[in-house]
Formats: structure tokens, C-alpha cells, sequence
């Protein structure tokens, strides 16, 4: 005897079979285990914002130490960022192209070759993105409280004006303030990191032997 065809299930049921299981065990979850995952949820989702940052500050400005106008101003805000305005959690970090241990190969530097440095100002902000010329000042003085001073650089009329004028500090700005033209810097530079180099192999040399 051929028993009863066994009922079909719908598509529509099917599909929302999974749901009305979750749903089920959702119910179950009392209000405490309820607060805790919506916890956990939000913890895991701030540990991945933190860990995709590539410093604690919001951006990385690349300066010149040698220069004494950069100095200055690279003091100034230092000062104010970290006595006055974000005591205890900087928004800017320092980092001088002139130091021996500078790495344009470091993420956090933006990939910044010594050439590149010399010829504008460049900055990196905490998620990876690389500003350079005029709005690195502007953001950077943000950071301190003083951006309206550089509210101006944004005008439509002001900012190509604005701009102009920093090419071309940019360009004469170590003739200036360090007497030689950036061409020379860079081919000093490259100099003696060749130097340095040599002296490092020399060294591995020694030590093997």
C-alpha cells in the first residue's frame, strides 16, 4: 500500500526557516547576554578602527630640522598640540627627514623620498592618505585650534593665489634658509647614504670575521 506523498515545503518557507531559527534563539538570550554581545560587537569593531590607523596622532608631518623657519614653526605647533590644546593626546606627529634613521619605506612616512620632502611640505594622516603643499599647514593648524587662519587658502579666488605663492618659497625655500638649492641637498644626501652603506658592509666584515 503506497502511504501519503510526503508534503512539500515551499521556497518561501525554506528561506525563511533560517531566520525563525536565529529568531528563536535570539529570544532565549537573556537582556544580560543580549548587552554583552552588542558589547563585544562594538569592542571588536573599535579594536579594528585602532588597529588600521598607522599612528595613535591624527597626521605625520614631515619637516626639515636644518631649515630654521620650518623649526620654528614645527615648534610652535608641537608646543601647542601637546601643552595646550591635546594634553596627554597629541594630534601631531613630528618627523624630521634630516634624521639619520628616516625610512620613506615606512608606511607611516608615506612612501616620502628625501627629494620629495625637500621640494613641499607633506604630511600623513592616520588612515594612510598623503596631503602635500598648502593644506597640510591647514590641517595642521585644525588640529590646534587655530585653523580659521587658514580658512582663506580655501576661498575659490584665494586658493590657486595662495598656492602660487607657496611654489615658489617651496622652490627657493633652502636657498634661503640653508644656502644651497635643493638639487645640491639631495645629491649630499644621497652621498652619504652611499658612504654610509660602505661603512655598514665594512662593518658586517669585521664582525664576520
Amino acid at each position: 500500500e503506497i502511504g501519503n506523498p510526503p508534503k512539500m515545503i515551499s521556497r518561501n518557507k525554506l528561506k525563511t526557516m533560517p531566520f525563525l531559527f536565529f529568531n528563536r534563539c535570539a529570544t532565549k538570550l537573556s537582556p544580560f547576554s543580549a548587552s554583552r554581545m552588542h558589547t563585544r560587537l562594538l569592542s571588536a569593531s573599535s579594536s579594528s578602527i585602532i588597529n588600521n590607523r598607522l599612528f595613535p596622532e591624527e597626521i605625520n608631518i614631515i619637516y626639515d630640522s636644518k631649515c630654521n623657519v620650518c623649526k620654528m614653526e614645527i615648534n610652535f605647533l608641537s608646543k601647542r598640540d601637546a601643552t595646550k590644546i591635546n594634553i596627554g593626546s597629541p594630534k601631531l606627529k613630528m618627523t624630521d627627514i634630516e634624521a639619520d634613521n628616516y625610512n620613506p619605506l615606512d608606511p607611516e612616512n608615506g612612501g616620502i623620498t628625501y627629494e620629495k620632502g625637500m621640494a613641499a611640505i607633506h604630511a600623513i594622516t592616520a588612515d594612510g592618505r598623503v596631503i602635500k603643499g598648502v593644506p597640510v599647514f591647514a590641517l595642521a593648524y585644525d588640529q590646534v585650534k587655530l585653523g580659521w587662519l587658514f580658512k582663506v587658502t580655501t576661498w575659490p579666488i584665494a586658493k590657486p593665489v595662495v598656492e602660487f605663492l607657496y611654489n615658489i618659497f617651496a622652490k627657493f625655500r633652502t636657498n634661503l634658509t640653508r644656502g644651497a638649492s635643493i638639487d645640491v641637498l639631495v645629491k649630499e644626501y644621497e652621498a652619504k647614504k652611499v658612504l654610509q652603506r660602505k661603512i655598514d658592509d665594512s662593518n658586517c666584515d669585521v664582525c664576520d670575521k
